[in-house]
């Protein structure tokens, strides 16, 4: 791999590499070059998260078990001639995994970028999903293997500060009851009272809602679970809070000095709302401005 002023390092791949050039590609004889990306295999601690696409530096090669990853921090460019010797097998074969390989190889290089003072808005969400994520044991692990997938919508689309921000927290099929948007149940009095106060903002801690989800998920009626769940989200979404002592510009930049929650699931989140918000890679979020003013 080269790295500037003629210098080469070598990279170890013990365990091989991975072509991440499509094939239409690949094949085309006007182009002389391919793109690699080394193999690791993880413990399988760390294996988990990494194959929920928690990890986007980290694409899973289900062929090659479900350990092995193609790391996306190493990226190299290789002449075709090196294919002539080598030996090869195919580390995605299902269409469904083959979607997903592009996507998340896609994914790597297309993250939106947000503006630096919203990143640490963030950081509470980013600890709790680095320290729960894959722990099914906790409440908050249990929660966040139902959740598909967390995106940050924006009202005026990044345009100005202070941002209008929306936690979108998009559900797995089947955990959230559906009801059709104009026929939305009322939230029962005994759960309103105990998830908000008098101005409707959550009150009970994400960790208390997840608990009382997880212990009672198999004896709840489907309106409670829904706005037990609609609650989680507004606590996860209260989490995001700068640093009291945070610079001018890191208090400023978010509207109302709050984020909202929004519960959805895959069947209710449009094409456009997709469209006009952003996937939240949590573990990638690291601010490049000083957090504290002075």
């Amino acid at each position: 791999m080269a790295i500037g002023d003629g210098i080469v390092r070598w990279e170890p791949t013990p365990y091989g590499v991975v072509i991440i050039t499509q094939t239409c590609d690949l094949v085309q004889a006007s182009r002389p070059t391919f793109h690699v990306a080394p193999i690791i295999v993880l413990d399988d601690k760390k294996a988990k998260p990494a194959r929920n696409g928690r990890q986007p530096n980290l694409v899973h090669v289900p062929e090659l078990g479900p350990a092995s990853f193609a790391d996306l921090t190493v990226v190299s460019t290789l002449d075709k001639t090196v294919l002539k010797d080598a030996s090869a097998q195919p580390g995605v074969l299902e269409v469904a995994h083959v979607r997903k390989f592009g996507q998340r190889v896609g994914r790597r290089f297309s993250r939106f970028a947000f503006p630096d003072d919203v990143v640490h808005w963030i950081r509470p969400l980013r600890k709790l999903v680095e320290d729960k994520d894959g722990k099914l044991d906790s409440p908050a692990g249990w929660a966040l293997e139902h959740v598909a997938s967390l995106r940050l919508e924006c009202e005026e689309e990044w345009r100005a500060t202070p941002y209008a921000l929306t936690l979108c927290v998009i559900m797995k099929p089947g955990v959230v009851p559906l009801f059709e948007p104009d026929e939305l149940p009322q939230m029962p009095p005994s759960v309103q009272t105990w998830l908000y106060d008098d101005s409707g903002i959550v009150k009970v801690s994400a960790t208390q809602i997840a608990e009382r989800l997880k212990s009672e998920n198999n004896t709840l009626d489907s309106i409670t679970r829904y706005w037990l769940w609609g609650g989680l989200v507004d606590a996860w979404a209260a989490m995001c809070r700068a640093p009291k002592d945070a610079t001018p510009s890191v208090l400023d930049a978010v509207q109302d000095g709050r984020i909202r929650g929004d519960l959805c699931t895959s069947d209710d989140f449009s094409y456009e709302r997709f469209r006009n918000s952003e996937e939240l890679d949590l573990d990638h979020l690291s601010p490049t401005l000083p957090l504290y003013a002075g």
